[in-house]
């Protein structure tokens, strides 16, 4: 047990010290804090206007989210900053279809860069690794195409050794067929819909397992994106949903496609589609803080196809959900995800009705604005073979648009002792 004790105290102490140099760093060198991302530029404000820290939303956050990258309530035009190039005139309505509806660009090119450095410590090996050091950096556009479009697209640059991995994630159009954000789709690649949280807006470094984790030989797991469509959108201001038809994994020249739906709902706070919080920008000084309860259920089933010469599928279906609390500076999340697939293992075709389940809590502490404390346990039992894991993150913002963050995990496997895996310390920076 003592030594145990001492393995976390060493690394923690790691983890500070390295936690400071990347602080000291970015008080030194802020020359990234000139510049700003493409909604910053656009409504000229901070990027906190919309993140506890980026890319972590804050309730109006979510709400800009929910409205296609809009303001709420139909208030965007007055709110931006940015003079729109119009695409034809405004009269060509009238001609249509006899001419092109009109329609705009931004005047601002909705573009921004991510980029991130870092330096892990590996317990097992007792090594610290540079090898993060300048290793991703991510290029993404969003914004709106006049009042029924816009969209999202990011890429990713990555170091993988001497050689540059490059990904593409989320790439996707979002329409809007009506003023409100009752009924909106999305064409393209993204995240489905499934629980409140995502890896995409999370201040832990850990990937989550409910949302990443394959099963046997079926390579699918919900992010960091499936490619289809999706129609979602806000019902009387507190309801939230998302039905999707996508791909999945392994059926690209097949037929079959997964489906999914979800529903939420929230008490409390401010309306999931922004409605209440007045015209202009949000003068909340505190824009993570309200107190509200969001509760959220989906089912999804789907189909992979795994790679044998004769194609063997794999059908299975999942169902979950979570629940959001908002307590001013305290945000907690706990939710269940559970799986089962018919036959995902090549190696043993008479395992069949295999179940996985999957859970997580986690808590977060506006401590300072500058200043977010977080943990999570979460654990994944596939079949007989469970595994724990607890993370810890602490982000501190240097400038709105440059965050420093300590990390470390520890599992605990079947039989296993809760044990370190990896200390991390970084620096990202947007501009």
């Amino acid at each position: 047990m003592w030594q145990a004790r001492l393995a976390i105290r060493n690394v923690l102490r790691s983890a500070s010290a390295l936690f400071v140099v990347f602080l000291f760093i970015g008080v030194l060198c802020p020359q990234g804090a000139s510049a700003v991302p493409a909604f910053a530029r656009k409504y000229q404000t901070s990027c906190q206007t919309c993140h506890v820290a980026f890319p972590a939303l804050t309730p109006f956050g979510e709400a800009f989210r929910w409205n296609g990258y809009r303001f709420p309530a139909g208030t965007d035009p007055s709110v931006s900053k940015d003079q729109p190039v119009s695409l034809g005139a405004d009269g060509y309505k009238k001609l249509w279809p006899k001419a092109v509806w009109p329609g705009e660009v931004g005047g601002v090119a909705p573009v921004a860069m991510v980029v991130t450095s870092s330096v892990a410590y590996d317990h097992a090996a007792k090594t610290v690794n540079f090898g993060g050091l300048g290793s991703e950096f991510e290029v993404f556009g969003a914004g709106t195409l006049g009042e029924h479009f816009s969209f999202w697209a990011s890429v990713i640059f990555a170091r993988d050794g001497a050689s540059i991995a490059t990904e593409m994630e989320r790439l996707n159009l979002q329409i809007r067929p009506f003023e409100g954000p009752e009924l909106q789709f999305k064409v393209g690649s993204f995240e489905p819909g499934l629980l409140l949280v995502s890896t995409h807006r999370s201040l832990m470094d850990q990937e989550l397992f409910a949302l990443t984790a394959t099963v046997g030989d079926n390579t699918w797991a919900p992010e960091p994106f499936q490619q289809g469509f999706e129609a979602f959108g806000v019902v009387a201001h507190r309801v939230t949903y998302n039905a999707g038809f996508v791909e999945g994994s392994g059926s690209i020249a097949d037929n079959s496609k997964d489906v999914y739906g979800r529903v939420a709902y929230k008490v409390g706070g401010l309306a999931a589609d922004g409605v209440g919080q007045g015209e202009g920008l949000p003068a909340n000084p505190k824009p993570w803080s309200e107190k509200s309860v969001t509760v959220s259920g989906f089912a999804y089933k789907g189909q992979g196809i795994l790679d044998t010469p004769d194609a063997t599928r794999d059908a299975f279906r999942a169902f979950g959900g979570d629940v959001g609390v908002n307590f001013l500076d305290l945000m907690a999340r706990a939710g269940l995800v559970d799986r089962k697939n018919d036959a995902p293992l090549i190696a043993d075709p008479t395992t069949t009705d295999l179940k996985t389940t999957s859970q997580f809590a986690e808590l977060s502490w506006v401590a300072y604005p500058w200043l977010v404390p977080a943990a999570r346990w979460e654990s994944i039992k596939v079949g007989a073979d469970k595994t724990d894991r607890v993370s810890l993150t602490v982000t501190a913002l240097v400038r709105a648009n440059i965050k420093t963050f300590v990390a470390a995990d520890w599992q605990k496997p079947q039989g296993g002792k809760l044990e370190n895996e990896e200390g991390l310390a970084g620096i990202s920076f947007g501009f």
